[in-house]
């Protein structure tokens, strides 16, 4: 089974949840039967639960959507969770904090550009997809061949993080300018 996460709590500053229901139907669609998405989060506005919940009914996608229904720290998550994916969105190549801790936690990361007009402005990685027709094109990669496409997310993860860090270098040049004799 594929297991997807998306940390989120719900609430009305997030509310993409009918999107990522409706994700869940094309992936079904797509002849995906082993998957479950996981919103990893505290309900904070039950009315937004409520209408997940009855469009992931209407969409017959009730069996591939969990809650966890409170907020957990990711490095306390169950291994259950941290063996999945995690979905992260981002704006061009404008991450959150999830979307850091993710990689620094060595998690399977998958970024979805949620900005058309920034596609353009991404990691040029294999799990770095324009929108979630391109999640679902990776997600059924990764039904083809998991050990490979988990070995290539995992290596440019490991190159997005190095790239979160300043060199020595830079550091000492930042150092330099903030110095009030700098």
């Amino acid at each position: 089974m594929i297991r997807i996460n998306l940390v989120a709590r719900v609430a009305g500053d997030k509310n993409s949840f009918p999107d990522l229901v409706n994700f869940a139907h094309l992936l079904k669609k797509q002849g995906m039967a082993d998957f479950l998405l996981t919103f990893i989060g505290a309900i904070e506005d039950n009315d937004i639960y409520e209408n997940a919940i009855r469009i992931a009914k209407q969409l017959e996608v009730t069996d591939h959507i969990a809650f966890t229904k409170k907020s957990i720290p990711m490095d306390q998550l169950s291994e259950e969770l941290r063996s999945g994916y995690f979905l992260n969105f981002t704006v061009g190549s404008f991450m959150g904090y999830s979307s850091i801790d993710s990689v620094n936690l060595d998690f399977k990361t998958i970024f979805c550009n949620c900005d058309g007009s920034l596609s353009d402005e991404q990691y040029p990685y294999i799990n770095f997809c324009h929108d979630l027709n391109e999640v679902i094109e990776l997600l059924l990669l990764i039904r083809k061949d998991t050990v490979a496409v988990d070995k290539q997310i995992l290596a440019n993860n490991r190159l997005m993080k190095q790239s979160f860090r300043l060199s020595g270098t830079d550091a000492s040049l930042l150092k330099s300018l903030m110095s009030p004799n700098g």
